[in-house]
């Protein structure tokens, strides 16, 4: 079986890698904490693609939750729009932190209730 050759010198695996992160809930902005854990993830995942590794590399944020609610009751706004808006502050985080991942899932997504409901 012929390999490429990564960029490292080494023959590419072309072996499946997943990496995610925690989804944060979205109570708050991002800080600085939440972003060492996506750039030590980033890197991790380019590392991989360096060695010729398929990567899927999943971030997302966390959407339910008490305190989500109760946050949205203080801005005055329904629990979705104010998730929604949170939700963008963490997926510009991409451009912001130049990160790689490949799917932003939200866990208010139609097609992640669904498999929630299914698994529960």
């Amino acid at each position: 079986m012929d390999k490429k050759k990564s960029l490292l010198g080494r023959s590419s695996r072309n072996e499946p890698f997943y990496i995610t992160t925690t989804l944060p809930y979205v109570n708050a902005k991002p800080h600085i904490g939440f972003a060492l854990e996506i750039v030590q993830a980033d890197a991790i995942a380019r590392y991989h693609k360096l060695l010729g590794d398929e990567v899927f590399f999943n971030f997302g944020t966390d959407e339910h939750g008490l305190k989500i609610y109760q946050k949205a009751q203080e801005a005055g706004k329904e629990s979705q729009i104010y998730v929604d808006e949170y939700a963008a502050k963490f997926d510009e985080l991409k451009k912001a932190l130049n990160l790689s991942y490949n799917n932003f899932i939200r866990t208010t997504d139609p097609h992640h209730i669904k498999a929630a409901q299914e698994i529960w």
